[in-house]
């Protein structure tokens, strides 16, 4: 477990000016001691992908980005997809439909294992029969993701959500459970198709993290390491919040993970003076060293 890779997403340094290029996030993170890095394309449509990358287009702009990753001794570990509900109207989710079937082709020219996904959710009474008609309509969306994975050798990893309130309401999210996620998982039934796991989602879920990630086990390919209140998704770094870090990372050796301890926590870094934000990265590598010494 100590020789675990660590990782960061690149979201930390992206703002909507994006005035740090990429290439420099990666020399930084590098001169920070990272081991790998993750793109998350959730803060992007394909307008500003395009812009970013120019005449060269998005394919060769991604093999520039991993060449350069690779020159500083990085990896892309792992990448996050575009959010979205898939079952809301069809005509506002085209575009992120078409613009997911992207980002798995980008994923491979990083050389990208394991794309994060969120399943989606329509309302009922998440009774069995429920449950069964979201399963079987999530099932049906990622075999059509599949098709672009297989061509191109990217695994996708769904991860698990929370449930959101609104007021005294609480609107149910399909695969808020482990139960949830591992029936998809199972379902789907395919070597490209395992889970993420997101241990602040599962803090505000209120989850025993031991428990469901013994239920999860072998099908976890990916992790988002971050931390909350319980009571809103900050993404902050471990012990900023109230998860039992000891606990998680125990639970984490016991299933064999085998992955990378991936953060996920932008809230720390994108509202620091930029000045500061290097060293916030220094401490966030030997946070994650003290961690997988436990």
């Amino acid at each position: 477990m100590s020789r675990m890779l660590i990782a960061t997403s690149l979201n930390i340094f992206w703002d909507q000016e994006m005035s740090i290029s990429t290439d420099r996030m990666l020399e930084r993170c590098a001169q920070a001691g990272f081991g790998g890095v993750d793109y998350n394309f959730c803060d992007f449509d394909k307008s500003m992908i395009e812009q970013m990358s120019g005449a060269s287009g998005p394919a060769s702009y991604f093999r520039s980005v991993r060449a350069k990753a690779e020159a500083l001794g990085l990896r892309f570990v792992q990448a996050h997809g575009p959010m979205f509900n898939q079952f809301a109207e069809p005509a506002s989710i085209a575009d992120r439909v078409a613009l997911s079937h992207d980002t798995i082709r980008w994923a491979a020219e990083l050389e990208v294992p394991w794309i994060v996904f969120h399943s989606g959710t329509f309302p009922g009474a998440f009774d069995a029969e429920h449950l069964m008609a979201l399963r079987q309509r999530n099932v049906d969306f990622f075999a059509s993701l599949l098709r672009t994975a297989e061509k191109v050798g990217v695994g996708i990893a769904i991860e698990n959500l929370f449930d959101q309130s609104a007021g005294p309401a609480c609107r149910r999210r399909y695969c808020a459970t482990p139960e949830e996620l591992v029936a998809l998982i199972d379902a789907i039934d395919h070597p490209l198709v395992g889970a993420c796991w997101d241990v602040g989602h599962a803090h505000l879920q209120r989850l025993d993290q031991t428990r469901a990630l013994r239920a999860v086990g072998p099908r976890l390919k990916a992790v988002h390491i971050q931390d909350n209140d319980g009571v809103t998704d900050q993404h902050m770094l471990p012990f900023w919040g109230g998860i039992d870090w000891k606990e998680l990372v125990s639970a984490l050796r016991e299933i064999g993970y085998e992955g990378t301890f991936c953060y996920e926590t932008h809230r720390t870094f994108r509202d620091l003076p930029d000045a500061l934000r290097d060293d916030m990265l220094r401490y966030a590598v030997h946070l994650g060293e003290y961690l997988l010494r436990q």
